[in-house]
């Protein structure tokens, strides 16, 4: 039988060259010419061990320095993504502006999102179950927040204020079975009122008259109705699906909300209209 043995000679005699040539490195051989030519055989000895054990330990480096700037980078991650929302939300009014809705809101003196201040708060859980859709945030009546106020991201609208503490809030979201908000459709101008489903993430409007049609991929905005939680033209939604059968009263239109309520970070309280604004005095004094 044939045995075979690890030569360890040539690992032994490495180590020691090594050892030697780090000794060597160190010695300062003023103008000793032998001393400088050993010193350059053992660099040349040394470089390609020091080339990977350089090789080796770059992750490492990289890590410590990603771990070091993490934090502040998420913060600017964050902040970015609210500003890209927040262009979205807006170009999103914007399309739909008619001059009919800003004539409807002069007539009912109703105040826009414009009359409101905004409180940026960070959403620290989500509520148990499916049946009642909640999130908690980090601020509560200590930073201005109240009972009733709506929140939205740039994309649109999330929910309202449902509890309130010092510290803290919890805000029932739009697809909660217990959530109804007044929309309006962006086409037709019809009015409706949403509702939701356990379970179900696309919400289905109710009480619309027979005739209303309604496209897949139409906007679905708040409606400026007087005494209402949410200012007017805030994106809610888009239709997802119309259908109608010769029976029906009313047509069935299902919406797919335009804020991702699974993955909420960030929101905005909007205080509307603000408390802390100055009246408008009326014309003429009256």
């Amino acid at each position: 039988m044939v045995v075979y043995r690890r030569d360890t000679r040539g690992r032994s005699t490495l180590l020691i060259l090594i050892v030697v040539s780090l000794v060597l490195i160190t010695v300062d051989a003023n103008g000793n010419g032998v001393v400088d030519s050993v010193r350059s055989t053992a660099h040349n000895v040394i470089q390609p061990v020091q080339s990977v054990v350089n090789s080796a330990f770059q992750p490492v480096r990289n890590l410590a320095g990603g771990v070091t700037h993490y934090g502040a980078v998420k913060s600017e991650n964050a902040r970015l993504q609210r500003e890209i929302a927040d262009l979205r939300g807006q170009l999103r009014v914007d399309q739909t502006a008619g001059p009919q809705v800003s004539q409807l809101e002069k007539l009912l003196d109703l105040p826009t999102v414009e009359d409101a201040t905004g409180i940026v708060a960070e959403v620290t859980g989500t509520g148990p179950g499916n049946f009642e859709r909640t999130v908690t945030l980090n601020k509560g009546t200590g930073q201005g927040i109240r009972l009733h106020d709506p929140v939205v991201t740039g994309d649109g609208v999330v929910g309202n204020v449902t509890q309130v503490s010092s510290s803290q809030a919890t805000v029932t979201l739009l697809d909660s079975p217990t959530f109804g908000l007044g929309v309006r459709l962006e086409s037709s101008g019809a009015l409706a009122i949403t509702s939701a489903t356990a379970g179900d993430r696309d919400l289905t409007l109710s009480f619309l008259s027979s005739a209303v049609k309604a496209t897949k991929g139409e906007l679905v905005v708040t409606a400026a109705v007087p005494n209402a939680v949410f200012p007017p033209g805030l994106a809610v939604g888009t239709v997802a699906s119309y259908s109608k059968g010769v029976q029906d009263l009313e047509p069935t239109i299902t919406v797919a909300p335009v804020v991702d309520l699974d993955n909420l970070d960030y929101v905005k309280v909007l205080r509307y209209p603000d408390p802390t604004a100055t009246p408008t005095a009326a014309p003429n004094g009256g």
